[in-house]
């Protein structure tokens, strides 16, 4: 499903910020780096600012960044990035400013919760499958999102995954940095399983670490990618009050300057490396001590941040249906709306977070079906409302006249299909119907559609070749990175 929206219909769209709002916070931002700085623990990255300028500090690993080298970034940035699907361009999604919007499960995660569990579980080989079809099998969900399993070694859960992953799914993905030899193996997999070239397949989340630090495996995992060819979602995710500025505004100059801290170095490193946006705010809840990623302000900051991304002129990136709520009950739909909602109407290219439960910490098959009938309400939203002589249909009102009815109109029939979206969760039965059905709430019928969609037969996306290959390369990436040494 392609989800571009600037065609006939007036796409709805948000703005947290003001234009004049919008320079301000990017002159704090270069501001920031320039007299302030950030801690940069990847020599590479420090010794690559100091040959071009900046100033650094080996004892403290202090790298203060000139704002020409931040602007030279920008310009060399590119404005579009394409995820491509295995072979079928109709599940390509186009990244840009005023390009298509997509969702995405949350990705890296390996703790489950099961449908009624008390409690969660870790992520297992077969878990990761179930996650692949069931994402595969709804529309809503463009972008597959990586689930790690615990059963094997840490240091090459990214490779293992990918390799089972893509026997699953043609959909583009989404995976977690975790060092640029495991962003290697990522892209070799790939290029056995890409038909005609189509590269890249997909991206990578690289974080920095807040306040103002990019950790060495982040910083280099974005730089590996880089040069390799994966397009780079470089993210901050500053806590409002702990490791930001407790005010709003404040938390989102810091993310910002954290994010042009890494497209710096990502631009020094390999000039024209394909990038996006990718802030993904989040609070701390000063009641009970804990991070939050659901509260309406996390919304709130997220379109700023989006509007920031905009600003440049690149592709975006956000949290999005997110909650902490620890299973699926109606307080996660409310919080995933509340703080999906806002960026993805603000035009961020991708909403994140489908599937996942407790702050980002578990996923739940049960919610990723959930979140797939949440996106479609949303991007219904996000389409507008198409309006020409067809639609406002005063021929057809003037035919019915008083008194008819549009139910027998072939205008009715031409259009009720489009104009709405159809829940596959939604209850509309009458009382005493629903209570004839057994009285089932919304996660019992998305447990039904989940049991669907792994008692289907399963669809296989690759060759015998192809897999043999995938095999073949997940055992010499699992041996070669079992003698790396992670830097967090």
């Amino acid at each position: 499903m392609n989800n571009d929206t600037h065609g006939t219909e007036q796409a709805l769209r948000l703005s947290a910020l003001q234009p004049a709002e919008i320079e301000r916070i990017h002159e704090l931002s270069l501001r920031v780096l320039e007299e302030t700085g950030i801690i940069i623990h990847y020599p590479p990255a420090r010794e690559l600012l100091r040959a071009h300028g900046a100033s650094v500090d080996e004892a403290t690993e202090l790298v203060q960044i000139p704002r020409r080298l931040v602007e030279n970034a920008l310009e060399t940035a590119p404005r579009q990035v394409t995820l491509y699907s295995q072979s079928d361009s109709g599940k390509d999604c186009h990244l840009a400013m005023d390009g298509g919007h997509y969702a995405r499960t949350s990705t890296g995660l390996n703790w489950m919760i099961d449908i009624r569990a008390t409690q969660r579980r870790p992520v297992t080989e077969q878990d990761v499958i179930n996650w692949t079809r069931v994402i595969h099998a709804l529309p809503n969900i463009h972008i597959a999102g990586s689930l790690n399993d615990q059963e094997e070694a840490v240091k090459s859960e990214e490779v293992r995954c990918l390799a089972r992953m893509l026997h699953y799914t043609d959909k583009p993905m989404m995976f977690s940095a975790f060092s640029g030899e495991g962003m290697r193996w990522l892209w070799r997999l790939t290029e056995v399983t890409q038909t005609d070239g189509r590269q890249p397949r997909l991206m990578v989340l690289s974080s920095v670490n807040s306040p103002l630090i990019y950790g060495w495996g982040q910083c280099e995992a974005a730089m590996v990618s880089a040069e390799v060819g994966i397009p780079v979602c470089f993210n901050s995710s500053a806590v409002a009050g702990v490791t930001g500025p407790a005010t709003l505004a404040g938390n989102v100059v810091q993310m910002n300057t954290e994010m042009l801290a890494a497209l710096t170095i990502i631009q020094l490193h390999t000039p024209g490396a394909l990038v996006i946006y990718a802030a993904h705010p989040m609070v701390m809840d000063m009641k009970s001590g804990m991070s939050s990623i659901s509260v309406g302000e996390v919304g709130l900051m997220a379109a700023a941040c989006i509007d920031m991304g905009r600003h440049y002129g690149l592709p975006t990136s956000s949290n999005g249906v997110a909650t902490d709520t620890c299973s699926p009950d109606p307080m996660a739909i409310i919080e995933k709306w509340a703080c999906g909602y806002p960026p993805l109407m603000a035009g961020a290219n991708v909403n994140a977070g489908a599937g996942s439960l407790t702050c980002v910490g578990t996923v739940s098959l049960e919610q990723l079906v959930i979140d797939d009938d949440l996106y479609g309400h949303m991007f219904r939203h996000l389409r507008g409302i198409n309006i020409d002589e067809e639609t406002l249909a005063a021929d057809v009102i003037a035919k019915v006249g008083a008194g008819g009815a549009f139910i027998t109109e072939e205008h009715t029939l031409t259009h009720f299909r489009d104009e709405y979206y159809y829940s596959t969760l939604a209850n509309r039965m009458s009382g005493p119907a629903w209570e004839a059905a057994g009285s089932k709430d919304v996660v019992e019928r998305a447990a039904e559609k989940v049991q669907d969609i792994l008692a289907a037969p399963v669809e296989q996306f690759l060759s015998d070749e192809q897999s043999r290959e995938v095999k073949t390369l997940l055992v010499e990436a699992e041996e070669t990175l079992a003698d790396l040494e992670l830097h967090i």
